[in-house]
């Protein structure tokens, strides 16, 4: 590494952006000054006041968590330091020194076990995450719970303006079938004097199924996050685990459609049809149930897991005896020599009478 000090992104809130992250900062503030115009005024007072209360203070929570995010810097403290040009020593906490180690290449110095290289913010991030695009940041072990609180935030914040404007869509057409105007639809035409209800329910109507869809990928999300958290794992570990059961699975399927095909080969050469159709028709999704390749391996599977138990029953037998044998030994060594101790005793005392 030259002696000039290296430059990398420490937060979300550095350039670059990308068009993801601006697109953040306008969605929210959009939602709020639409329900503000929008929204607000079509309610009764009596529901407008606690409603608009609920929608900011979901949209100033989720603001706020998401800036902490964003400003916390999440990249390993070996790496801080050595960006620093400090000790390590008088920076990296104790407990965290005697952590097992391993050296990158990419930033050149040696970081803790559990942190991975980020190719966007070019840094290694303590118990890396995943890198958030919505944020253009890192999340790792420092900012992880700031991340999961946005999402929670903004998952209360699109939940409390969707439902709102549910109430207005519903209330706005009650009273249709029988030719009569409800109260919302006179606030709509009362809207700033410019008595254009259709125009307020279709904006309206609008970001009613932007919320709807927003409001199911943020929930997935967050089912997904509350998963992880569960199952203490960080999104970069799922995906390694996914990888590699994916890996399996592919490894088990290829072996299957190797056998498939040498059994109807075998089918072919011995001009037995009925069989040859058996292993086709078993190739076929969703009759996995009738397909003689797959009952074979399963069969072939569970006598190997008999066998396995077998031999490790055997194993834990002769441990057992091995060790009963090394216990009567033990005990037979205590016997002569306490054998050997009553006999010196009773020599001793002859002796001395």
């Amino acid at each position: 590494m030259s002696s000039e000090k290296v430059h990398v992104r420490s937060n979300g809130c550095m350039k670059p952006y990308n068009w993801m992250q601006v697109g953040t900062w306008i969605l929210l503030p959009l939602l709020l000054l639409q329900f503000f115009f929008f929204a607000s005024p079509l309610l009764p007072l009596a529901a407008s006041i606690p409603c608009s209360i609920a929608v900011f203070f979901f949209g100033a929570l989720a603001a706020y968590k998401g800036y902490k995010t964003c400003i916390t810097d999440p990249a390993d403290d070996h790496v801080i330091c050595h960006l620093n040009r400090q000790n390590e020593k008088t920076f990296v906490d104790e407990e965290k020194a005697e952590e097992e180690v391993k050296y990158c290449f990419a930033c050149e110095t040696n970081v803790h076990s559990h942190s991975m290289h980020c190719k966007f913010c070019d840094k290694c991030v303590a118990r890396f995450d995943h890198h958030c695009q919505w944020l253009n940041t890192c999340i790792g072990e420092k900012n992880y719970q700031y991340f999961f609180e946005t999402v929670v935030s903004t998952c209360l914040l699109v939940f409390a303006h969707w439902a709102c404007l549910t109430g207005i869509i519903v209330a706005y057409f009650i009273g249709w079938d029988n030719g009569e105007i409800s109260g919302t639809e006179q606030r709509a035409k009362d809207w700033f004097g410019a008595n254009q209800p259709n125009v307020v329910i279709g904006f309206n109507l609008g970001f009613w199924a932007f919320d709807t869809i927003a409001e199911a990928l943020i929930l997935q999300l967050l089912f997904f996050h509350l998963s992880l958290r569960r199952k203490g794992l960080t999104t970069y570990q799922y995906i390694i685990k996914l990888n590699e059961t994916n890996r399996i699975k592919a490894k088990h399927q290829r072996q299957i459609n190797d056998r498939r095909a040498h059994h109807i080969k075998k089918a072919n050469e011995e001009g037995n049809s009925w069989e040859k159709m058996k292993l086709v028709v078993g190739g076929w999704k969703g009759c996995g149930c009738i397909d003689p390749i797959r009952k074979e391996m399963k069969e072939e599977d569970e006598a190997a897991k008999v066998a396995a138990a077998k031999a490790a029953s055997r194993r834990s037998e002769m441990e057992s005896i091995t060790n009963d044998d090394s216990s009567d030994g033990n005990a037979k060594e205590d016997d002569n020599v306490r054998g050997s101790g009553i006999y010196i005793h009773s020599q001793g005392n002859g002796a001395s009478s």
